[in-house]
């Protein structure tokens, strides 16, 4: 493999690498032997195997090489193959990102005010959470209701006409409402038994929902019992475990304040600012909006993202301390992620959210050391 960078701003670097015909031979039979296919298979899957080569190409091989170069990468990546994805010919990827300017110099604010961090919504979060834990592990019944919520299985038929002519009709069909970010699933939200929801409407065919049967979610009461069978960090009663919730979430919350406070900080001063190349690189994928305002509050979210990004960066790469108790909480942080999605068993990403989360401690750690910020308890 060979590599080649090209320094484009002090912001925005690309690399190119290049595979021999030999060496993506071996890519492609280490994917396969990794996945258990033969060649046969392989030709039968040619589109799998190239996304799972592609996949090795993007997150392990250049990956690896990238964080062995002298720059530090900000962001995400973005891959153009320039040549034919094949295990008998040669390839050339370009790989661009974002990075930190090594003459960056950022001034924060002498001092940030207590009531920035004055977080009201904590109990409502706080009860948010114990309610997705409860649903997560089991706690909840169904009963019949009359009005479909968030949570609700709504029981439906469905019919497809051509104005008043019956076309066809299928019965019993359920969807969880639980899924709201499903637009079809929307349209049920609010529905009663009874109701017809148009789910299609064409020139040529009606497709309506007639609603059956509603049966609404119920999280059971958090009780000591319940808690001591979550075994969620040693807590053993209700209140026991409310605080600690709460402590994680005031705890994290104050990192998410502290870091909008200084990347507003550093944006409005003028001391962070952004060349075209690496606007142009977050404008030019599938995700950018196309109308003007839209396309300007994206903007925005994007710079003060990198904003954040660079302090976090500066501050990490200048400063290794970080308080013990910090790393308690960090960890009572991925405790706590591991109990929303029910999975006890989970050690996945667990390096990668423990560096990224102390890393952001560490500017916390930072501004308490510099009285920018009173200590936290």
């Amino acid at each position: 493999m060979k590599i080649r960078q090209d320094f484009v701003s002090d912001q925005f670097h690309q690399v190119y690498f290049t595979f021999s015909a030999r060496e993506m031979e071996e890519i492609f039979n280490e994917v396969l032997k990794a996945h258990g296919l033969s060649q046969k298979e392989a030709k039968r899957k040619r589109k799998y195997v190239e996304e799972l080569v592609m996949e090795k190409l993007e997150e392990e091989i250049t990956e690896r090489e990238i964080m062995n170069l002298d720059v530090i990468p900000i962001y995400g990546r973005k891959f153009r193959y320039l040549t034919r994805l094949s295990p008998t010919n040669p390839l050339l990827v370009i790989c661009q990102f974002c990075i930190l300017p090594s003459d960056l110099k950022i001034d924060f604010p002498a001092k940030i005010p207590k009531k920035a961090f004055e977080i009201s919504h904590v109990p409502e979060t706080v009860r948010g959470i114990i309610r997705q834990i409860l649903i997560e592990n089991g706690e909840y019944e169904y009963v019949p209701g009359e009005v479909a919520k968030r949570g609700s299985v709504v029981k439906y038929d469905v019919v497809y006409k051509r104005g008043d002519y019956v076309i066809s009709e299928v019965e019993d069909q359920e969807t969880n409402l639980n899924e709201v970010d499903q637009p079809e699933r929307n349209l049920f939200l609010n529905a009663k038994v009874g109701d017809e929801i148009v789910l299609d409407d064409d020139k040529q065919v009606t497709v309506t929902a007639k609603v059956k049967e509603i049966k609404n979610l119920v999280v059971n009461k958090l009780t000591d019992e319940i808690v001591r069978k979550l075994n969620f960090l040693n807590t053993k009663t209700v209140s026991d475990f409310n605080k600690k919730i709460s402590d994680i979430i005031t705890f994290s919350g104050t990192i998410v304040v502290l870091l909008e406070y200084l990347a507003e900080y550093a944006l409005q001063s003028g001391e962070i600012t952004f060349d075209d190349y690496v606007i142009d690189f977050f404008l030019d994928n599938e995700y950018a909006p196309k109308g003007k305002k839209e396309r300007e509050r994206y903007i925005a979210e994007v710079k003060k993202d990198l904003a954040k990004e660079y302090i976090i960066w500066l501050i990490n790469l200048n400063n290794s301390h970080i308080d013990p108790s910090y790393m308690d909480k960090i960890y009572e942080e991925y405790e706590l992620d591991k109990m929303l999605f029910n999975n006890p068993m989970r050690i996945d990403g667990y390096q990668e959210f423990i560096n990224r989360h102390a890393f952001e401690a560490r500017v916390l750690q930072y501004c308490i050391d510099n009285k920018i910020i009173d200590g936290i308890n």
